[in-house]
């Protein structure tokens, strides 16, 4: 058995022994019954417990994120607990970093498990397929933030898409930071107890954020020229 072979192996039992971790905390420990049942309550806990373990809280707020992402569990509510339990600032430091490492987990399961297979069963075999994964390759980072910003993907299966595509895990990485940005920063503050509908200015302030990050993909299918001359295609 190759390398390869054996190292993908490793992570679809790994990736089967996390979902089954994850469904055993959920409907078998206290935990997950005060999650299913109260789910205030845990958020109490969460920052009770972030302000003991001011040190390795960060961590293990990112840590859960990527098993979250991992799983394709939906992700909104971390915001909200990122905003309860760090705070205004320190939740919009550690959810969109966290967000980052979720993508970056799920593309890279994706890249080792389903790209080589995806290109040699599928892509080989189709002109259109082979093409666009070309012109995705090309333009990586805005099409991940486009995704990001325009929400015509789900956060879970849109990283592991972009897996079995070319584009690159820096690209998803800096993609996904800036682009969850916006959506990230309402949940963190509505987490940290600021009330929107009371501060109109700041969704002002998270939705004039939203446009100038859409910009620079508007213009590069608007004005693709301006691009080419620095030697993008």
């Amino acid at each position: 058995m190759s390398r390869k072979a054996i190292l993908r192996l490793v992570l679809v039992l790994a990736m089967v022994a996390l979902v089954i971790g994850v469904i055993y905390v959920l409907y078998w420990t206290p935990v997950g019954a005060r999650v299913r049942e109260n789910p205030k309550k845990l958020r109490v806990e969460f920052r009770e417990w972030v302000q003991a373990h001011r040190v390795i809280a960060p961590a293990a707020f990112i840590l859960l994120y990527v098993v979250v992402s991992l799983c394709l569990i939906p992700v909104w509510w971390l915001g909200l607990l990122a905003g309860f339990g760090f705070g205004l600032g320190f939740g919009l430091v550690w959810a969109p970093i966290a967000s980052a490492a979720g993508a970056c987990g799920c593309f890279l399961v994706s890249r080792v498990l389903l790209a080589e297979y995806f290109q040699k069963k599928f892509e080989a075999r189709h002109a259109k397929l082979r093409e666009l994964d070309e012109k995705m390759g090309h333009n990586g980072l805005l099409i991940v933030m486009a995704a990001r910003l325009m929400h015509f993907l789900p956060f879970g299966p849109s990283n592991y898409l972009f897996g079995i595509t070319r584009i690159t895990l820096m690209e998803v990485g800096i993609g996904t930071l800036l682009g969850n940005l916006p959506a990230i920063s309402v949940w963190v503050l509505a987490g940290a107890g600021i009330r929107m509908r009371d501060n109109w200015w700041v969704m002002a302030l998270i939705g004039l954020l939203n446009i100038l990050l859409l910009v620079p993909i508007l213009l590069r299918y608007l004005k693709p020229q301006w691009f080419k001359k620095i030697g993008v295609e």
